[in-house]
């Protein structure tokens, strides 16, 4: 008893307490809104929902959070070498790999993403040792998740005009033909 559970919950606390740094944590929560509008066809055929097409956008910013992509930009940004690196401890530190890949991965435990998926919120929790670095890196993943959200709305928005548009010629070569006819 002494041997599994008395002295490795001692070493841990020893640890905890004596050697680990503090870790400070940022909140950050928001929702993905789009308004969602089909074509006339669609609207009276009840073609999407029959499409059974889950992806959203709040999905794609989902995984994007926690994509090599999101590190890559923050690490632009601020060097996250220096910011998750503190000497003393060497378990909640990222260490000497400056590798995208152990990036990505210390990331994924540094940065806690939430998704509830009936009602959309996302809720991020970045981890730093110093709050200040906290609230940079919760700031810089909403900023580019923002620009992301943006653009994808501007594609989506692009595609909707052109079917619209593409839908408006082929109503009004039929009506010609319909005149030509009568």
């Amino acid at each position: 008893f002494v041997q599994m559970v008395i002295l490795p919950t001692a070493i841990a606390g020893w640890y905890l307490y004596f050697v680990a740094q503090d870790q400070y944590a940022s909140h950050l929560g928001f929702s993905v809104r789009k308004e969602e509008v089909g074509s006339a066809i669609e609207v009276l055929g009840g073609i999407t929902e029959l499409s059974g097409s889950s992806s959203n956008d709040t999905d794609i910013l989902y995984e994007f959070i926690q994509s090599q992509n999101i590190v890559r930009f923050v690490n632009d940004q601020i060097d996250l070498q220096e910011v998750f690196t503190r000497e003393g401890d060497p378990i909640f530190t990222l260490g000497d790999d400056t590798r995208i890949e152990a990036l990505s991965q210390y990331w994924s435990r540094m940065v806690t993403v939430f998704f509830d998926r009936s009602s959309g919120l996302i809720e991020i929790r970045v981890r730093a040792f110093d709050p200040v670095d906290a609230q940079t890196i919760a700031a810089l993943i909403y900023a580019e998740s923002s620009r992301m959200i943006n653009d994808l709305s501007d594609v989506a928005q692009a595609d909707a005009t052109r079917y619209a548009n593409d839908e408006l010629d082929e109503s009004v070569e039929r009506l010609k033909q319909a005149r030509t006819a009568i």
